[in-house]
C-alpha cells in the first residue's frame, strides 16, 4: 500500500516544490505585456506578423495569464515542470510505466534541473519565460520521448498526437527547433540506412516538424525585428560566427556546469567498476555522446541571434538532462549494488544541494511576494491621486543559489501603464528590502513621517520631504541612534524613504 502510494507522492512533492515558489511570484516584465495582449486571433496574427514567430509559446503565455488567478498560474507551472522532468526520466525506457529505478531516477532528473538551471527565475517561474522556454521544451522532449521509441522499436503506426507534436515541437523556440527538424530527417535516413525502406510515418512526422520550425523561423516578425539589428547582422557571418564561439558560448556552456558534474560523476560510477561498465550497452554510450552533442549544437546555433540571454540555455540543458538519463538509467537497469549505491549517492548529494538553494529560494521569493503587495499600495495611491506617470521600487532579492534564481527585471514604463490605465510607470532600483512596510508595525512619527519596523532588525522611514537627521529608537528598552542619515535611501514619487538595518528585537519607539 505505502510502495503504491510513493509514487504520486514523489510527484506531488516535487510539484508542490514548484506551485509554492510560483505562488508567492507575481507577475512581472513582459507578463503584463502578453496579458494585455489577450488570446484573440487576430491580435496574435498581428504579433506574428510584426514581432514574433513563437506562435505556441506566445498563445500559451496569453492564455494562462488570461486566467488572472495565481492558482492556475502556480498549477501550470507545477505542471509542466513535473511533466518535463518525467519525459526526460522515461525517455530511455520509451514507455510512461513507472517502475522501481524511477524512484532514484526522477529525484535525479529534478534535482539536477533545478540546481543546474541556466537561469531557473525566468525559465521557470517567469510566466511568459516558462511558455518560452519551458513550455516549448516539454513539448521537445515529449516528441524525443516517442521518437526515440519510435525508432527504437521500429514502429510503422502513424499516430495523429505525434503529427501535431512535431509541428508544436517544430514551432518551439529558435535554439532547439532546427534540432527537431534535423533529428526527424536522421529518423528516416536511419530506417533508410538500416531497412531500405522510408516509413511513411516518420516522412509525415519530419514533414510536420519542418513546417513548425518555418512558422517560428521564417515569421515576418522575425525579419522586422532584424531590420534594426544592424551592429549584428551587419557584420560578415564568419565573424559573427568567431564573435559567439570565442565571447558567447563558452559562458553560457559554463552556466549549467552541475548537470556536467552530475554526468562526470556517473561515467566515472561506470568507468571505474568493471562489473558495471560491462553491462553499460553501447547504445546507452551513443544515445548520451549523441544527445550531448545536439545540446552543444543548439548554443553554437545561436550565432544567428543577436542576443542570447541565459534563459536561452534551458534548451541545452534539457539534452543535457537527457544524457544524464540516459546513462543513470542503464546503471541502475544494470542492477549492481555497486551502481544501485553510486547513482543513489548522487541523488543524496543533488538533494542536499536543492534543499540549501531552496531554502534561500523560498524565503527570497516570499519577500518579493510581500514587497509586491507594497508596489500594489503606491500604484493605487499614485492613481487615487490623480497622478499619470509615477514611478515603484523595483524588486530587491536576497541571496539565491545564483544570480539566476531571481526572475528577469525588464521593465517598459509604458506597458506597465497601460496595463494600470496610466500613461507610464517607471521603476527606481533599491538595494534595501522594503517588505518591511506591508508586514511590519507602523509608527506614525511625525504629521509627515511614518516608520514601520519589525523585530527582525528592519525599520524604514517614510518621510513626505528630506530628513534633516537620522530617528533615534528604542528596541527591547535600549536607546539605539543610526550613525548615517542617509545610509540607504530612495527618493520615490513625493516621498523619501529610509532603511535602516537595526538590532533584532521589539521597537518600542522612534522619534526624530
Amino acid at each position: 500500500m505505502l510502495k503504491s502510494l510513493f509514487k504520486p507522492l514523489m510527484l506531488l512533492l516535487a510539484g508542490f516544490a514548484i506551485f509554492l515558489i510560483e505562488w508567492y511570484t507575481p507577475i512581472h516584465s513582459d507578463d503584463y505585456r502578453y496579458y494585455l495582449l489577450g488570446t484573440s486571433l487576430d491580435s496574435h496574427y498581428h504579433h506574428y506578423m510584426t514581432w514574433s514567430g513563437r506562435i505556441i509559446a506566445d498563445y500559451a503565455s496569453a492564455l494562462i495569464l488570461a486566467s488572472e488567478s495565481q492558482t492556475v498560474y502556480s498549477l501550470s507551472t507545477a505542471f509542466v515542470t513535473v511533466a518535463f522532468c518525467y519525459f526526460i526520466t522515461k525517455t530511455p525506457d520509451g514507455t510512461l510505466r513507472w517502475n522501481k529505478n524511477d524512484y532514484v531516477l526522477f529525484p535525479l532528473i529534478f534535482f539536477t534541473y533545478w540546481i543546474s538551471n541556466p537561469n531557473l527565475g525566468q525559465t521557470t517561474f517567469w510566466l511568459v519565460g516558462a511558455a518560452n522556454y519551458l513550455w516549448t521544451n516539454l513539448f521537445v522532449a515529449a516528441w524525443l520521448f516517442f521518437m526515440h521509441a519510435i525508432v527504437t522499436r521500429d514502429v510503422k503506426k502513424i499516430s495523429p498526437l505525434m503529427v501535431v507534436l512535431s509541428f508544436m515541437a517544430g514551432c518551439s523556440n529558435e535554439s532547439v527547433s532546427p534540432f527537431v527538424s534535423l533529428l526527424s530527417v536522421l529518423a528516416i535516413c536511419y530506417a533508410f540506412w538500416r531497412t531500405k525502406t522510408v516509413p511513411v510515418n516518420r516522412v509525415i512526422y519530419s514533414l510536420s516538424a519542418i513546417l513548425g520550425s518555418c512558422v517560428l523561423i521564417l515569421s515576418p516578425g522575425n525579419f522586422i525585428r532584424a531590420s534594426g539589428k544592424e551592429f549584428w547582422y551587419g557584420k560578415p557571418l564568419f565573424e559573427r560566427i568567431f564573435i559567439h564561439l570565442t565571447e558567447r558560448t563558452h559562458n553560457h556552456l559554463a552556466l549549467i556546469w552541475i548537470s556536467y558534474v552530475v554526468l562526470f560523476l556517473l561515467v566515472m560510477l561506470v568507468v571505474f567498476n568493471k562489473p558495471l561498465r560491462a553491462k553499460i550497452t553501447q547504445s546507452t554510450w551513443f544515445f548520451a555522446a549523441f544527445t550531448v552533442l545536439v545540446g552543444i549544437g543548439t548554443s553554437v546555433i545561436m550565432f544567428a541571434s543577436p542576443s542570447y540571454p541565459d534563459r536561452v540555455m534551458n534548451g541545452t540543458f534539457m539534452f543535457i538532462l537527457l544524457a544524464v538519463s540516459f546513462i543513470a538509467t542503464a546503471i541502475l537497469k544494470a542492477n549492481t549494488k555497486a551502481g544501485k549505491y553510486g547513482v543513489s549517492a548522487i541523488v543524496v548529494l543533488c538533494a542536499i544541494v536543492f534543499g540549501w538553494s531552496y531554502s534561500l529560494m523560498y524565503k527570497a521569493y516570499k519577500m518579493v511576494a510581500v514587497q509586491e503587495v507594497v508596489r500594489q499600495q503606491v500604484i493605487a495611491q499614485e492613481i487615487t491621486d490623480g497622478k499619470r506617470n509615477f514611478t515603484i521600487p523595483e524588486y530587491y532579492f536576497s541571496k539565491l543559489q545564483n544570480s539566476g534564481g531571481h526572475f528577469g527585471f525588464f521593465h517598459d514604463p509604458a506597458v506597465y501603464g497601460e496595463y494600470y490605465g496610466v500613461d507610464n510607470v517607471y521603476r527606481l532600483k533599491l538595494d534595501f528590502d522594503y517588505s518591511v512596510i506591508a508586514r511590519g508595525t507602523a509608527y506614525p512619527v511625525t504629521d509627515t513621517v511614518t516608520a514601520w519596523a519589525d523585530s527582525a532588525g528592519n525599520v524604514l522611514l517614510v518621510s513626505k520631504a528630506p530628513l534633516s537627521a537620522p530617528p533615534a529608537m528604542t528596541i527591547d528598552g535600549k536607546s539605539w541612534t543610526p550613525k548615517s542619515l542617509t545610509r540607504k535611501s530612495a527618493h520615490i514619487n513625493d516621498s523619501w524613504w529610509y532603511y535602516y538595518a537595526v538590532p533584532a528585537g521589539k521597537v518600542d519607539n522612534i522619534t526624530l
